[in-house]
Parts: C-alpha cells; sequence; structure tokens
C-alpha cells in the first residue's frame, strides 16, 4: 500500500541525477570535438536546448559548405573555435556549466526554417532554463554581428559576459614571428644598400612619393579604416546570393570599399590628366580631343558615384546622368 506513496518521491530524486547525466554526455562529447565545439543537426539542436537544461549554449548557425559561398562563414569559423577552446580550459565544474555548438545550414535546414533565418552567420546565446544559473530575463541572446563585424575581440566581450563565469581569451604562441622577421630585416637591410645605387633616386623621386601619397588617400577615403576597425566582412550572402554593398550609411563591406576606392581613383586620374596631360599636348585639335573625352570620362564616373549612393540609401538626393 505504501509504494504508489513513494513513487513521486522516487522520480524527484531522479529529476537531479537525469540533468546530470545530460550535462555529462554533453560535455563527454565537447571533450572529443575539436575546439569544444558540439557539432549539431536538428535532432540533437533540439536536444541540446532542452526546456528543464541546467547549462547555457552559445550556438553559431553557418553555411560553411563551398556552394554557398559564404565567405563570413569561413573568416568566422577560426574566431569561434578560438573562443570556444579559450573556454575549455577553464575548471571542468565551471567548464560543464556552458557548451559551445555549431550548427550547419546543410545539417539543420529545418532548424533555420523555424528561426526565419536568411543570413549566416548567426550567433545566439540560451541561458540555463532552471538551476543557480538560470537566466533572468531573455531565453536567447543574439549577437549583433552587423555592427561589431567579424572582430574577435567584441565577440569574446559577449560571450564573457554571459557565460556562468568570465574567461580570458586564449592565443597560442606563435615562435615564427620572432624568427622569420628579424631574419627578413637582415636581408631586406643588404638588399637595399647592395642595391643603393638603383634604390636611393628611387626614394627620392617625385612621382614615386605622389603616386604612394595618392594611393594612402584613396585607400584611407574608401573606408578601408572602417572595415578594419569594425571588422567587416568582404561581402555577405542573404537568401543565397552573394551581395557585396550593404545598405545604409551605418554598414558597409569590403569589397563595397574597393568599388568606392577605384571610382574615387578613376575620378583623381581623370582631374590630373586634364590639369597636366591635355594641356602639354602640342596640337590644339588633340587638347580639344583630349578635354573632351577626360571631361566626359569623369561626368560618366561621377554619375556612376552618385548612382551607387542612391543605391546604398533611397533618400540620396543628388545624380547626374543615371
Amino acid at each position: 500500500m505504501r509504494l504508489p506513496l513513494l513513487l513521486p518521491l522516487a522520480a524527484l530524486l531522479a529529476a537531479p541525477l537525469a540533468l546530470a547525466a545530460d550535462a555529462a554526455k554533453w560535455s563527454a562529447l565537447a571533450a572529443k570535438s575539436k575546439g569544444g565545439v558540439l557539432k549539431l543537426d536538428s535532432a540533437s539542436y533540439d536536444e541540446l536546448l532542452a526546456a528543464d537544461r541546467e547549462y547555457s549554449v552559445a550556438i553559431v548557425l553557418t553555411a560553411l559548405p563551398a556552394q554557398f559561398k559564404c565567405q563570413p562563414c569561413q573568416e568566422f569559423d577560426p574566431l569561434w573555435h578560438q573562443i570556444a577552446d579559450s573556454w575549455k580550459r577553464q575548471p571542468r565544474d565551471v567548464r560543464d556549466q556552458h557548451f559551445f555548438a555549431q550548427l550547419d545550414f546543410p545539417d539543420g535546414q529545418p532548424i533555420y526554417q523555424r528561426l526565419g533565418l536568411t543570413t549566416a552567420p548567426t550567433v545566439m546565446f540560451h541561458p540555463a532554463q532552471i538551476g543557480p544559473n538560470k537566466g533572468n530575463k531573455l531565453d536567447v541572446v543574439t549577437y549583433d554581428l552587423n555592427r561589431a563585424g567579424l572582430n574577435i575581440a567584441p565577440l569574446h566581450g559577449f560571450l564573457s559576459n554571459l557565460t556562468p563565469a568570465p574567461f580570458a581569451l586564449h592565443k597560442p604562441f606563435n615562435p615564427l614571428p620572432f624568427i622569420v622577421l628579424p631574419l627578413l630585416s637582415l636581408a631586406a637591410a643588404g638588399g637595399v644598400y647592395s642595391a643603393r645605387a638603383l634604390v636611393v633616386p628611387v626614394l627620392q623621386s617625385r612621382l614615386v612619393w605622389g603616386a604612394a601619397s595618392a594611393l594612402a588617400i584613396l585607400t584611407f577615403t574608401s573606408g578601408h579604416m572602417w572595415n578594419k576597425i569594425k571588422g567587416a566582412p568582404y561581402v555577405t550572402v542573404q537568401n543565397g546570393k552573394t551581395a557585396w554593398m550593404a545598405g545604409g550609411y551605418q554598414n558597409q563591406l569590403g569589397l563595397e570599399s574597393q568599388v568606392v576606392g577605384t571610382i574615387y581613383g578613376t575620378l583623381a586620374f581623370c582631374v590630373i590628366v586634364l590639369t597636366l596631360f591635355v594641356p602639354a599636348q602640342s596640337s590644339p585639335l588633340k587638347q580639344r580631343v583630349g578635354v573632351f573625352l577626360w571631361l566626359g570620362l569623369l561626368v560618366v564616373v561621377f554619375s556612376i558615384l552618385f548612382r551607387l549612393f542612391k543605391m546604398k540609401n533611397g533618400a540620396y538626393p543628388f545624380g547626374l546622368l543615371f
């Protein structure tokens, strides 16, 4: 008669053991995986994010296979593994409270459809649902990759603030720079000294310094430094298509900067030709043809630049030919 009364008590005692077994299972899989990153499919994704989990999970959803042409995914993947490897160095009792995982598009298309994702990579942090590390507010926190860019420092800061314990970013020691750079410096110095009769005139050339200055100006005015600071991706993939231009004035892509720099360089070259080379022509006919030709190219390229600004922001008010 007492057996039915003991069944609920037994179930309550077995629940913590089941939760501990689940955490131990994922801990064992993470220990065997590369960099401590769990490779998921649709089924294991749902299993890992069970509603009764006592651990938190950081998941990156990617599209790594070559057919998807997701360059940001390729660039982001080693950063994710480096951060996961840094967390893997935590003490076991801390490490088992949080897991890093990865779901690739071919392995989890139903999950992508359920979440309504059209871009990759996407980073999501899922807090623990029960236990001492239970999140008090959001069920999931999404990392703003467009704002932070493909840069490991803000990603590490984002995750370190959310994990059960903050952790340092481990950077593997690479001895090659300390060996190769001194050798290359000595070799370069020896080469310059041996060829000083040729090198010195080049270093004193106004043309060389002018070209170098123009190249530096075009590089920085095209947005190169913004890309370096923000870690902007070279291109993005949206709805299976590669996009080389980011909409709005707050975002920018690497290829977009190269296109703008090329346009600026063409405009600068047109002005140089009109001010230096065309007036140097001895024939009035050649001067006239040169003015029409290069001035026409200047107007066409300016029109392309205005059109590009219009494509980036539909509210841009200016335009020339098209």
